[in-house]
């Protein structure tokens, strides 16, 4: 495959003209000598390199789906940045979920059964201490697999829900393509500032794929107050990335 910068920056510019799949699959065969040229320098520092194209690949469609010709980019000044950003955060994210100890790994999907166990029965969301009693474990090890949970969940912002839509999806600003990497970032750092019920309810929402009806009943709300609290939650994940000057 031979790059093509100005065959690239052609077609992208048709498919931003006319979005059918038939442009969009000319402009990603564009595209590839790039994907794969990122794939190949990434995959030296130990990624598996068909995982890595593959990730560079859906980056590029996300920025060919946002690539507006009338900003004065070229393409590839403006697909690069997202395509590495893309392909650093999935060596990132793998790097940082094999460093969690493996019986870490394994006391987490326990307390994901046990909590889901004692929902069933009870139809209310167990407290750690409630998780601890049930599952024969100490209060510390319990808040541990938590926070492991967590972790993982933040590895999932891409699931879809029960509405085909990632929470990426619901952020249109993160789909702006020329910082979308550096809008990753941030969109991690303002996980940071919401609070264990807002993150349960992004993590019912986003990580189990639930509906906002089903979600409700899980935690014991109408779907209305679910509704305005994911309007609030995903205003607010908005303002702490993108604040004010």
């Amino acid at each position: 495959m031979t790059m093509d910068a100005q065959r690239m920056h052609a077609l992208a510019c048709l498919y931003a003209q006319d979005k059918t799949e038939k442009r969009l699959e000319e402009a990603l065969d564009a595209a590839l000598p790039l994907c794969a040229l990122i794939a190949r320098r990434f995959s030296r520092r130990g990624g598996e390199y068909d995982d890595l194209f593959q990730t560079a690949c859906l980056a590029c469609v996300q920025a060919l789906r946002g690539f507006d010709p009338e900003k004065g980019y070229k393409f590839t000044t403006y697909v690069t940045p997202t395509v590495t950003g893309a392909v650093r955060n999935h060596l990132r994210d793998r790097e940082s979920l094999l460093r969690t100890p493996r019986a870490l790994r394994e006391q987490a999907a326990r307390l994901s059964q046990a909590r889901e166990a004692y929902y069933a029965l009870r139809h209310e969301e167990p407290t750690p201490r409630q998780l601890a009693q049930d599952l024969g474990w100490t209060l510390e090890t319990v808040l541990s697999a938590l926070a492991a949970q967590r972790a993982g969940n933040l590895l999932s912002l891409n699931a879809r829900d029960a509405e085909g839509l990632t929470l990426s999806d619901r952020l249109p600003a993160l789909e702006t393509g020329f910082e979308s990497a550096e809008q990753r970032e941030d969109l991690r750092r303002a996980m940071d500032t919401l609070n264990e019920t807002e993150r349960e309810m992004l993590r019912l929402r986003f990580t189990l794929r639930l509906s906002q009806r089903e979600t409700a009943r899980r935690m014991n709300r109408t779907q209305m107050q679910i509704s305005r609290m994911e309007a609030r939650v995903l205003a607010a994940l908005r303002k702490e990335m993108n604040p004010e000057p």
